[in-house]
């Protein structure tokens, strides 16, 4: 990675790819460190906006548009956090204005498209359920296709290829290989229903593409860590509690500290982690891996080369004293993380619980907000860490579809298991989301409340 040639009494300029709430911890300690900060959004009116420098407006999903924005303000550095689409950009970005990057433009590829993704999976050994890469054709999207009269009888054709869509068992996942958040992923039951429901999936994907993959009835876990030099060091594994069922799939509705599977699996998952740095050449920053875990053992998921979009960057400087944020603006600038931090990341052992933490990410059932709970009476809960909205008053609630519905979260950390459920059965009867009829309308996952003693 090329190294900081700013020179020294000049203020350094980062250009923060996005500008929604997942970026505003990035352009805030980017300001606190006496970095002036240019956000890139194609939303003028996302929050992270008013609190940079200044702005230019640029789809993040489009390095060409960025890298126009970039050339007007010299920059120094370009970064993103909480998104996966961005890493790509911000990698083109970098190696076309020759500043700092942690990834090869060939390696942010490979952890943003899910095609190569997968297809890099199998070629390095390393367990994933099985897929198949499938292209929807005009037609394929009905599967009630006539043959035209003119058009000559199957039986006098050269016999055609094998449907892909029937080298898998079902039911089987389908979703955009180039987006996150839960957006435009289902679950089919018949090869008839993948063909229906492409387009769906399609309208959330810039790809002509889908990754159709067997269903794996499982429970996630997730790894955030810190590439240094090529070695992965695990911050954090917590346990992804999804909403049941799968219409939707994989809504997330908080992340667990310590994750359940920690002791039994997590040295696994660590050999696991580190086989996937390599073999995908990961040199520096942040990693975000997903890895399921049923009836087959550990299985990846899906990878991301950014800070995590559940508040990591927040909590993990919590629970770890390793600034993750301040790492990656050291990084995207081609500075060397501070002393500090290096240390704080060295003496970390993610295998010690000193303490447990939830970040409830919490969703309502569909309706026009008339009341929420003030932040204020939220953040002053016991074991309130931090806490926020995405929707305030007067907004109207979706049904869940994906991440995008989700209404607030916060984060709480208690001394044990026990006492968090209980401060989570706390906050709970203070943070409401009020109809117009009067109704809490509030959706959160389901509370373990255990008895004050005994065995956990």
């Amino acid at each position: 990675m090329r190294q900081s040639t700013i020179p020294p009494k000049r203020q350094p300029r980062l250009l923060m790819l996005g500008a929604s709430l997942a970026q505003i911890p990035g352009i805030v300690a980017a300001r606190e460190q006496g970095v002036h900060v240019i956000s890139c959004d194609n939303l003028p009116h996302s929050p992270g906006h008013a609190l940079a420098h200044e702005s230019v407006l640029a789809s993040t999903f489009d390095p060409e548009s960025v890298l126009a924005a970039a050339r007007q303000p010299r920059i120094d550095g370009i970064m993103t956090m909480g998104s996966d689409q961005p890493v790509l950009t911000a990698a083109i970005v970098a190696h076309q204005l020759g500043l700092p990057s942690a990834l090869t433009v060939e390696t942010a590829r490979a952890v943003t498209d899910k095609r190569v993704m997968k297809k890099r999976f199998l070629a390095l050994g390393l367990p994933t359920v099985p897929f198949v890469i499938y292209q929807p054709t005009e037609s394929s999207a009905d599967p009630h296709i006539l043959l035209a009269p003119d058009r000559p009888s199957p039986a006098s054709q050269t016999p055609a290829a094998p449907d892909p869509l029937e080298q898998l068992d079902y039911p089987v996942v389908i979703k955009p290989v180039d987006s996150q958040g839960q957006r435009g992923i289902f679950v089919c039951w018949t090869a008839a229903e993948v063909r229906q429901k492409a387009p769906k999936v399609l309208a959330f994907s810039r790809a002509a593409e889908i990754l159709v993959e067997s269903y794996y009835p499982s429970n996630e876990v997730t790894v955030s860590g810190w590439v240094s030099a090529g070695q992965a060091l695990i911050l954090t594994l917590t346990d992804r509690e999804r909403l049941a069922g799968t219409d939707p799939l994989g809504v997330c509705l908080s992340h667990e500290w310590p994750s359940r599977y920690l002791e039994r699996h997590g040295e696994e998952i660590a050999s696991l982690t580190q086989a996937i740095v390599s073999g995908f050449g990961i040199a520096e920053g942040p990693i975000y891996f997903q890895f399921l875990i049923g009836a087959s053992g550990v299985q990846i998921n899906e990878i991301a080369c950014r800070i995590g979009g559940a508040f990591e960057s927040q909590f993990i400087p919590h629970l770890t004293g390793f600034n993750l944020t301040a790492a990656q603006i050291d990084l995207a600038l081609g500075r060397p993380i501070s002393p500090s931090n290096q240390k704080a990341l060295e003496l970390h052992d993610f295998r010690q619980v000193r303490e447990h933490l939830s970040v409830q990410l919490f969703f309502a059932q569909p309706c026009t907000i008339a009341r929420l709970t003030p932040l204020a009476e939220v953040l002053a809960c016991p074991g309130v860490l931090d806490a926020g909205y995405h929707l305030q008053i007067g907004h109207t609630i979706p049904a869940i579809t994906n991440a995008t519905a989700r209404v607030g979260y916060c984060i709480v950390t208690a001394p044990d298991k026990r006492s968090l459920e209980h401060l989570l059965a706390d906050l709970y009867t203070v943070l409401q989301v009020i109809d117009s009829t009067g109704v809490n309308q509030l959706i959160h996952r389901p509370l373990e409340v255990l008895p004050l003693e005994g065995p956990v």
